[in-house]
């Protein structure tokens, strides 16, 4: 496995990075992937639209927390000099790299021209990474898809290109527009935009387990691999994959689990308002009790609950946590 990957004067190691998802890579999930030992996290996609006339909640995803670093703050937009902006104002919060988002297929980016749109416009791609790159002084990167469709794969001539406008490392997550998230990532093509590039590319799509990490590594020779949905009930699962291929003994889930969902409990209640993170405490205690017995119950009952405490209370119970011993253990 490859221990560290070195982008400018930053370095990743161990060379797992937790991959941007909407509505999850919030601060208390980045602190608890990073204590769960991602060397990298990623915040959601921001709009740098919205930067610009400064929303208020995409201010606060901006925002940063000490423990979170090395992040990536990734954005997504279509005008260059609006995209430089953004950048600059996320790297002055402390932001590490750049990564410009120009792989999402969901429509409400497509409308506003951005996400995969722009490999569809490489002209344009190139000036917004340019923009970019000389606005900053941290490493800029690109995530891309193969292409828009199964007639329109592009992901290596547009690969090269991006190299040749001054990004650091592009992440490939091997599917086109036209797939979304059905069907399996090829991560054969992951190892072709190696072998054409001069610069590092990261791997992102399907790495949920050890076997899968190793698969990746051995036979694409990326420079570090994304875990997105992976990690949703298992943010420790960057510790054990690191472990394993490293030949040492990784912590078993039945261990790790109390631990992580003391942690996230008491981050998630900290960092925003009982209104807000009712919703939140409700879908990462769906994934943590996920395959568990009476599962689905515990679930039910979450679900039906109205405070924040009252659903902590609850997990207590079903987790059978053991309170401030086990969260000070657990403190990032």
């Amino acid at each position: 496995m490859r221990r560290s990957l070195t982008l400018g004067n930053l370095q990743i190691s161990p060379a797992l990075a937790l991959a941007p998802m909407a509505g999850i890579t919030n601060s208390p999930f980045r602190l608890v992937c990073r204590r769960g030992g991602a060397g990298l996290v990623f915040t959601e996609m921001i709009s740098a639209r919205a930067m610009r006339y400064q929303n208020r909640r995409t201010a606060e995803m901006g925002t940063f927390e000490e423990g979170e670093h090395p992040i990536a703050a990734q954005i997504f937009g279509r005008e260059p000099e609006e995209m430089a902006d953004a950048a600059l104002t996320l790297t002055e919060a402390g932001a590490d790299i750049i990564d410009i988002n120009m792989g999402c297929p969901v429509r409400k980016v497509l409308k506003s021209g951005s996400g995969i749109q722009l490999m569809r416009e490489p002209d344009l791609a190139t000036d917004i990474v340019k923009a970019v790159v000389a606005k900053v002084d941290v490493p800029v990167t690109v995530k891309i898809r193969l292409g828009w469709s199964e007639d329109e794969i592009n992901f290596i001539t547009f690969g090269k290109t991006l190299a040749d406008s001054g990004a650091s490392a592009v992440i490939l997550h091997p599917r086109t527009r036209a797939q979304g998230f059905a069907g399996s990532a090829r991560w054969e093509e992951i190892a072709r935009l190696v072998e054409a590039l001069d610069i590092p590319v990261l791997g992102s799509g399907d790495v949920n387990t050890v076997q899968d990490a190793r698969t990746v590594f051995e036979t694409t020779g990326c420079g570090a691999i994304l875990i997105g949905r992976g990690s949703l009930g298992r943010p420790w699962i960057f510790s054990q994959i690191a472990a394993e291929l490293e030949g040492e003994e990784p912590g078993s889930d039945d261990e790790l689990r109390k631990q992580f969902i003391s942690m996230h409990i008491k981050l998630i209640e900290k960092a925003m308002p009982d209104r807000r993170s009712i919703g939140h405490l409700r879908k990462h205690l769906a994934w943590y009790s996920r395959g568990l017995p009476d599962g689905s119950s515990f679930r039910a009952l979450v679900n039906s609950l109205d405070s924040s405490t009252k659903i902590a209370d609850k997990a207590a119970e079903f987790f059978c946590l053991e309170g401030d011993e086990i969260i000070k253990k657990a403190a990032p």
